[in-house]
């Protein structure tokens, strides 16, 4: 398995508190969400269509509706609240110099 590498995904400024911000990080669709001064980064697709979550909505603190067939995911854990088994992958962040990077 490669060694993984720490990777731009956004500025710090560009992701307001609550909202779902995304990018493409090496390929891979990530979401953001900054809940509570701590920042949440996931796969950033429905694991039941591919839908993208940014298109999604919160539906209490930290539940994440996908927009196109109402699936729930946990932005904590990224598991989907219908099977304790499936999650979304969760991918560890950090900030340096105003920029939020993501280890892929």
């Amino acid at each position: 398995m490669p060694e993984k590498s720490w990777f731009f995904a956004m500025k710090e400024n560009e992701l307001n508190e609550g909202k779902i911000g995304f990018a493409r990080v090496k390929g891979t669709p990530v979401i953001l969400v900054k809940k509570d001064d701590t920042i949440h980064s996931l796969y950033g697709k429905c694991l039941h269509m591919g839908c993208r979550l940014s298109k999604g909505n919160f539906i209490d603190d930290y539940t994440l509706k996908c927009g196109c067939h109402g699936w729930e995911y946990d932005i904590r854990s990224g598991k989907y609240n219908g099977d304790d088994n499936t999650a979304l992958e969760i991918y560890e962040n950090k900030i340096e110099d105003g920029e939020i990077l993501i280890l892929l």
